[in-house]
């Protein structure tokens, strides 16, 4: 979910068991008279103002542990900007925080490029991680960083309409199909269509075209950088099918209809399913606190394996590589898969489980979806050039008005793809 914060908010934290630090900012070390050792470390969460207050108590109980556990006093310099570029900014310049959290699906192998994000495959976190968040935590087979904020995605739909009609999650194309025509039968719209919104509009061909990528074409997405695949691969294993169908069973002024439309149309129980993500959830349930909400696999075809939901790990925390406490800073990433802490503190921050050694109490969609994900119906959502996504969406609003054929939709996004990646012409 989008969070628009109105202020940059920067605060120096001083955990209540520790004596006062000097003033100033930055990474700085030493020794006291006694022989504690003393870290101030500097910490920048982006777009993280509104888990101020969990961060400051998960911060205090880190320092306590380690003056306790190996004679360091550590203070700390947190900030938390509503501005994502002022950490790109600061990197650049050489003025990297010694700790940092960043969008894993949108700057991560950028920042790995970089060189501004420290290899922690060697750490003892990684071992916690459950299998699926391991496997979805890597860049060229690496571990760069924690991750913190994730969500699993398909669609969701309203589990009291679904009951009510006696009809369950469908696993194939075709008891997608069946699924719809019993709630026509029974005069329920299966699909909220929002489509105004360019992007809502392309989220079903996102959909299609990663699990067709996953589950049947997987060099496909390196193979798109030269002339050895196309999106005419795409239409060949079905990329249309899940989207005409769905394109087929939704309320009529589908291009009338924006993103939050459509939301309040969901939560006003106008429609069975809406092809979006748990991102939404709190709007739906701010307009009805009584939906009863759930998360579900979209099918591509009739096989079920390839019935998954796409994983996406929005924050991730590192550890700057060249930090002078870069020692300090390692413990703290560990720490947030503590054996003893770690459950609490995502539960405070309401975050999906990442670790087996988790306990969560969490919503109940997210249980569902990590059900899916934890029988090996997930896998990690792959970036699409900037350019092509954007033709993407705006290309299926003119598919949906059928303006463009299928033959016209492959043709411009695939050349949009291949001059992003300077393959075409």
């Amino acid at each position: 979910m989008k969070q628009i914060l109105k202020l940059v908010t920067v605060l120096t934290i001083v955990p209540t068991v520790l004596a006062a630090c000097s003033s100033g900012s930055g990474s700085e070390g030493g020794n006291s008279k006694d022989g504690v050792r003393k870290v101030k470390l500097s910490i920048m969460l982006p777009l993280a103002g509104r888990f101020k207050e969990q961060f400051d108590g998960y911060l205090k109980q880190f320092a306590a542990k380690q003056l306790a556990e190996k004679n360091i006093e550590v203070t700390y310099n947190l900030e938390l900007p509503s501005d994502e570029n002022l950490l790109a900014t600061r990197l650049v310049s050489g003025d990297a925080p010694d700790i940092f959290s960043y969008n894993f699906a949108t700057k991560g192998a950028e920042f790995v490029k970089g060189g501004y994000t420290a290899d922690l495959s060697d750490q003892p976190f990684v071992a916690k991680l459950t299998d699926s968040m391991r496997e979805a935590s890597k860049i060229n087979g690496k571990i760069y960083g924690v991750p913190l904020e994730t969500f699993s995605w398909s669609y969701l739909y309203n589990k009291d309409i679904f009951a009510a009609n006696n009809v369950t999650p469908p696993k194939t194309l075709s008891e997608l199909k069946a699924v719809t025509e019993k709630l026509k039968s029974n005069k329920v719209t299966p699909f909220v269509l929002a489509y105004k919104d360019s992007f809502v509009a392309g989220w079903p061909f996102f959909l299609s075209m990663q699990s067709i990528v996953n589950t049947k074409l997987p060099t496909w997405w390196n193979d798109m950088a030269t002339d050895k695949a196309s999106f005419k691969d795409l239409q060949n294993n079905g990329l249309f099918d899940v989207v005409d169908l769905i394109n087929a069973n939704g309320n009529a002024n589908a291009l009338e209809l924006g993103a939050e439309d459509g939301i309040a149309d969901f939560a006003n129980g106008k429609a069975a399913m809406f092809v979006t993500g748990p991102w939404y959830s709190e709007s739906i349930l701010k307009v009805n606190p009584k939906f009863n909400l759930g998360l579900g696999a979209l099918p591509i075809n009739d096989d079920p394996q390839s019935t998954k939901v796409v994983l996406a790990i929005t924050t991730t925390l590192t550890a700057y590589p060249e930090g002078k406490n870069k020692d300090v800073a390692l413990d703290f990433l560990n720490y947030i898969l503590d054996d003893k802490d770690s459950s609490a503190f995502f539960e405070s921050l309401k975050f999906n489980q990442v670790a087996k050694n988790q306990k969560l109490q969490t919503f109940p969609w997210n249980e569902e979806a990590q059900k899916i994900v934890d029988a090996g119906q997930g896998f990690l959502g792959l970036t699409l050039p900037v350019s092509a996504d954007q033709d993407k969406d705006k290309l299926a609003q003119a598919y949906y008005a059928k303006s463009i054929t299928r033959d016209q939709y492959v043709e411009a996004v695939n050349k949009t793809w291949k001059k992003s990646v300077g393959a075409g012409k």
